[in-house]
């Protein structure tokens, strides 16, 4: 039997710990032959203010100029950022959210309405699955890293 000694790596401090955990921002993976005109006025409409679109594709295609039907539009975003158009919508709303629980002290009712959601259960699942912790548990992890930074 050989011994392989194991890798260990140092994060430094607990902040540089939970930001490999918990990215701050989320950036498509838009190559540079994406510099697609179309594809770059959806991001930019989504960035703008994610929580409140409207998911009817066809009137934002007609809105934006596009040219195009939000069939079209959804295969081309995909094509070009490797994520649909839904689910970059869905990431830029928790990450939002994710933002005004490390800097704000309102109730996650209120974050989980200014994200777009009708109901916290729906909120708290999606922000579940894409962090890995509620939110409450989310906003004491980076109140405990505050103090200890």
């Amino acid at each position: 039997m050989i011994y392989e000694r194991p890798f260990v790596q140092s994060w430094g401090t607990v902040r540089a710990f939970l930001e490999q955990f918990f990215p701050r921002q989320f950036t498509p993976r838009i190559s540079s032959v994406s510099n697609d005109w179309r594809v770059q006025k959806l991001i930019n409409l989504i960035d703008s203010d994610p929580a409140s679109i409207r998911w009817n594709l066809d009137q934002i295609c007609k809105q934006l100029q596009l040219c195009m039907s939000g069939r079209q539009a959804r295969r081309l975003f995909k094509t070009h950022t490797g994520i649909g158009i839904k689910q970059y919508a869905k990431k830029k709303r928790l990450e939002m959210a994710a933002q005004q629980l490390r800097a704000t002290e309102a109730p996650v009712k209120a974050i989980a309405v200014d994200a777009g959601y009708r109901h916290v259960g729906n909120f708290t699942r999606s922000f579940l699955k894409h962090f890995r912790v509620s939110p409450v548990e989310f906003r004491r992890i980076w109140r405990r890293s505050d103090v200890t930074a």
